[in-house]
């Protein structure tokens, strides 16, 4: 098995000499081409909003803006704390990216230009709230009902469109 590594930022891969290539949690570096890219729903298009904020960016985990984190919502947590925005205030728009690459600076292992996007099949709104949860007790063979706070699909209901059904070339 290959062993552990670690880059210029301390950021831990396994080499694959093989391919050339460094294995990252979240994504690949092909050295000779000088190119990262992502693996399928790491990268994600991401809007944090609510009436008087709106944040607009692309996830890169452990690289770019967003070293340290491999968890998007652990950094939108760090981000609306620096910036002294109430968890519970904002909405997050998180659409997957089924590919995601950008060239690299081999010598300073910094982001540069996108080479390629391509969107994910998904696209879902998070929002900061209390759930109730329902877990199975096996000693006492019952449901017990819990509350925790955390991130959760939000849905949104809109009026049924009367017309829906209507082809819309007419």
């Amino acid at each position: 098995m290959s062993k552990l590594e670690k880059d210029i930022k301390g950021r831990e891969y396994i080499f694959c000499k093989e391919k050339n290539m460094r294995e990252y949690d979240c994504c690949n570096l092909w050295i000779k081409e000088k190119v990262l890219s992502f693996n399928k729903y790491e990268g994600a298009a991401v809007e944090i909003f609510n009436k008087e904020v709106t944040e607009y960016f692309t996830f890169t985990p452990q690289f770019g803006r967003f070293e340290g984190f491999t968890d998007l919502f652990n950094y939108i947590e760090f981000w609306l704390k620096e910036n002294e925005i109430l968890i519970t205030s904002v909405d997050v728009s998180v659409c997957e990216l089924s590919a995601l690459i950008f060239k690299i600076d081999l010598d300073t292992m910094e982001l540069g230009e996108e080479i390629e996007r391509i969107s994910g099949s998904e696209c879902f709104t998070y929002g900061y709230r209390e759930e109730e949860k329902v877990f199975f007790n096996q000693d006492k063979e019952k449901d017990i009902t819990a509350k925790e706070w955390g991130w959760y699909e939000v849905s949104y209901d809109y009026e049924e469109n009367e017309y829906e059904d209507i082809d819309p070339q007419f």
